[in-house]
């Protein structure tokens, strides 16, 4: 099978690596990011004007050092020991980075993050379409909708951004679980 996989609060903690500089860009206390449940990846309408400008200032440097979920590199390589080809599809474009492949290669280098495709598009689901991915994970609810909507199933990472979200996909909240719902999807086919 052939999978697609966010980065961004899928193998990563971003939300809460990202907080801090969320309140310092924006001149905000941490304690009300937490209160209101904001980070890099929700950032408030109003402020969306300033998004852009708070990426550059801080993904490049900061990405590569974001903490993996902690069995996020088993999942991966669990799932290559199962004969599945992973393609990483990420949210990442030179608006946001100097280089994104670059910059998200090291990334999942400093994670020990087995994958066999990048791809560093805003759209998840040509990405899908194009690679041939036969299930998708991801945070995003908005994600998860446009690929399911070809027809792909999808699996949603539980995340603090889309917690009070509601939707009907499969929530999962650590790779281990994953790694049984795969499995359990090898069975049906």
């Amino acid at each position: 099978m052939i999978i697609g996989i966010d980065i961004d609060d899928t193998l990563t903690d971003t939300f809460d690596f990202f907080q801090p500089c969320v309140a310092e860009f924006f001149g905000l206390d941490i304690e009300f990011l937490k209160a209101h449940n904001i980070s890099c990846n929700n950032i408030p309408a109003p402020w969306n004007e300033n998004e852009l400008e708070f990426c550059r200032a801080y993904y490049d440097d900061l990405a590569p050092e974001t903490p993996f979920k902690p069995d996020a590199a088993w999942g991966m390589a669990r799932l290559h020991e199962m004969g599945h080809r992973t393609v990483v599809i990420t949210a990442r474009t030179p608006d946001f980075y100097t280089d994104p492949y670059a910059t998200t290669r090291l990334e999942l280098e400093n994670g020990h993050i087995e994958y066999d495709k990048l791809v560093c598009t805003l759209d998840k689901k040509s990405a899908c379409l194009a690679e041939g991915v036969e299930l998708f994970i991801d945070d995003s609810v908005k994600n998860c909708t446009a690929v399911n909507s070809e027809g792909i199933p999808v699996l949603l990472f539980e995340c603090k951004a889309n917690a009070d979200t509601k939707t009907d996909f499969t929530r999962v909240s650590s790779w281990a679980e994953i790694i049984e719902l795969v499995k359990e999807m090898q069975k049906q086919h």
